[in-house]
């Protein structure tokens, strides 16, 4: 295939070659055949074109974007528990006992998405996040309009604003991945 192997466009070359997912190595490896009619001097630019085209094509997969979209997931939910456990830390040394608990049972739930999305994906996050989302658009309702303003009202409002917003965004990311990887594998 490559005559040349410590070149360094038949090293981008052969990176090109792994990088290229499954369904793409036949076209990858005719551009390497290709490789040896290209003149010396257009070899590294021909060979970082077909390591750009093998990114790319690799960015786009169903697979890639897949793990990406997984890794975000869960990555975005176990920081957000670790954000939730730090501000409710905070909030018992102020002794501010509903942010304090809100703070920890939301570092609970989105640690529980977080594992529920490993296991089963991207149906359990929109699952497990919808009707959480309802619930909690109640809760912030309730806290503005149906109960007498406490001190921490406003915070707790806000915590319960945050939470939304995330879950509006994991959902969103799910969703997208969920129908880019349905529409790359051919299924409407």
């Amino acid at each position: 295939m490559i005559d040349k192997p410590d070149t360094h466009g038949s090293r981008l070359l052969g990176l090109a070659l792994r990088i290229a997912p499954p369904e793409r190595h036949e076209w990858f490896a005719a551009m390497a055949a290709e490789y040896e009619h290209v003149p010396t001097s257009a070899q590294g630019r021909f060979a970082l074109g077909c390591l750009l085209a093998a990114g790319r094509e690799r960015a786009i997969s169903p697979q890639f974007v897949n793990a990406v979209a997984r890794g975000l997931l869960i990555g975005g939910a176990m920081f957000w528990a670790g954000l939730n456990i730090r501000f409710a830390g905070r909030m018992s040394a102020n002794e501010a006992l509903v942010p304090e608990v809100l703070g920890y049972a939301t570092a609970l739930t989105f640690t529980i998405g977080a594992m529920a999305t490993a296991r089963y994906g991207y149906r359990a996050t929109i699952a497990l996040a919808a009707p959480l989302m309802a619930v909690l658009a109640l809760v912030a309702i309730f806290l503005r309009h149906g109960s007498a303003q406490a001190p921490l009202s406003n915070l707790t409002i806000a915590l319960v604003v945050e939470d939304l917003v995330v879950l509006a965004l994991a959902v969103a990311i799910a969703a997208f991945a969920s129908r880019q990887t349905r529409m790359r594998q051919g299924h409407p």
